[in-house]
C-alpha cells in the first residue's frame, strides 16, 4: 500500500473540491481555485498528504488548521504555508497539539493500536510505534472575517469557538458549503470538555451558524468526522443552540462522563453534549 492514493480515500465533492479522508475517519478538504488551493486540516500524518494534494492540484497549497488538536495537525509539517487562529498559536509561532488541550478521549498511540488491532493496514514502511505528531514551526495567523482569494473563487474564514478557542470554519458562499472542523464531533455530538472548551462560546457559534444558514450562506456543512449535514438535518443547529442555552441556564439534567477528560454529559436532540464538570 502506498502512502497517497492507496491510503487516502479521495472523493470529489464538486468541481475542484475534494474530501481527503485518512483511515476513513479523519476528513480533510481541498478547495482549489485558478491560482492557489486551500487545504482544510491535516489529519494524523500517517500518509503523505502533501503529495496527495499535489496529485490533485497544480497550484500552490496553503494549509489552514481549523484548530490544534492532534487529529487535525498530524501532517502539517509537510507544508510550507500553514495558518491557524491566534488562540491556537503559541507566542513562538510553533503549533503544538498539546498547547490548548493535552487530554483527549482518544490519544494518537491508542488510535494507532486500535486501528492495527482492528485489522487496519498502514502504508508500506510506516512504523506506528515511532509515529508522533511533530510541532509545526513558522505558522501564520488566520483571522475571523478574512477573505481567501484562490483565483476565481473566494472563501471566508469564520471563528467558531466552543470545541476549541480558536476553531475556524471556511465558508464558500458561492457554492453554499461550510467546512466546520469539529463544530460537530463524532456522531454529530458536541465535545466541549477538552482544554479551552467553552459552552457559552459554543452557544454563540450555533447562533451564528443558524443566522448564516437562514440567510442562505450555506446549505451543506462538512466536518472532520461525519458525513455532510444538509437539508432538513441542518435543523440540528437549532436544536443545539436551544440545548446549549438550556444547559447554561441549569435547565437540563446530566450524568458523569465515563471517558477522558472528566465532565458531564447532556442529552440534546438525540445526541450527547459533553461539558466540563463545572458547568453545573
Amino acid at each position: 500500500m502506498n502512502d497517497t492514493d492507496d491510503w487516502f480515500d479521495v472523493r470529489e465533492l464538486s468541481d475542484r473540491t475534494w474530501r481527503v479522508s485518512e483511515a476513513t475517519y479523519f476528513n480533510d478538504y481541498l478547495v482549489a481555485g485558478e491560482d492557489r488551493a486551500l487545504l482544510v486540516d491535516a489529519s494524523v500524518g500517517v500518509g503523505d498528504l502533501r503529495a496527495m494534494a499535489d496529485e490533485l492540484v497544480d497550484v500552490p497549497v496553503t494549509l489552514l488548521l481549523t484548530h490544534s488538536h492532534w487529529d487535525h495537525v498530524g501532517g502539517a509539517t509537510q507544508f510550507d504555508d500553514v495558518r491557524i487562529h491566534e488562540a491556537e498559536l503559541p507566542p513562538n509561532g510553533t503549533v503544538r497539539w498539546d498547547y490548548v488541550a493535552d487530554t483527549f478521549h482518544v490519544h494518537l498511540d491508542e488510535w494507532l493500536d486500535a486501528f492495527r488491532e482492528g485489522g487496519g493496514q498502514f502504508p508500506d514502511g510506516f512504523d506506528p510505534t515511532s509515529h508522533e505528531i511533530r510541532p509545526v514551526p513558522d505558522v501564520s495567523v488566520a483571522a475571523d472575517g478574512e477573505t481567501v482569494d484562490l483565483g476565481g473563487r473566494k472563501l471566508e474564514l469564520l471563528h467558531l469557538p466552543g470545541h476549541s478557542p480558536g476553531q475556524l470554519g471556511v465558508l464558500d458562499r458561492e457554492r453554499g458549503d461550510l467546512y466546520g472542523g469539529d463544530v460537530l464531533h463524532l456522531r454529530r455530538d458536541l465535545y466541549a470538555h477538552f482544554g479551552g472548551g467553552d459552552l457559552g462560546a459554543y452557544a454563540d457559534t450555533f447562533a451564528r451558524l443558524r443566522a448564516l444558514r437562514d440567510e442562505g450562506a450555506f446549505d451543506t456543512l462538512y466536518t472532520a468526522h461525519n458525513r455532510p449535514v444538509s437539508g432538513e438535518d441542518l435543523s440540528l443547529l437549532d436544536d443545539y443552540h436551544a440545548g446549549l442555552r438550556a444547559i447554561l441556564a441549569g435547565e437540563l439534567s446530566s450524568r458523569p462522563n465515563d471517558g477522558r477528560p472528566p465532565g458531564r454529559v447532556y442529552d440534546v436532540a438525540g445526541h450527547e453534549v459533553v461539558t466540563r464538570p463545572d458547568v453545573e
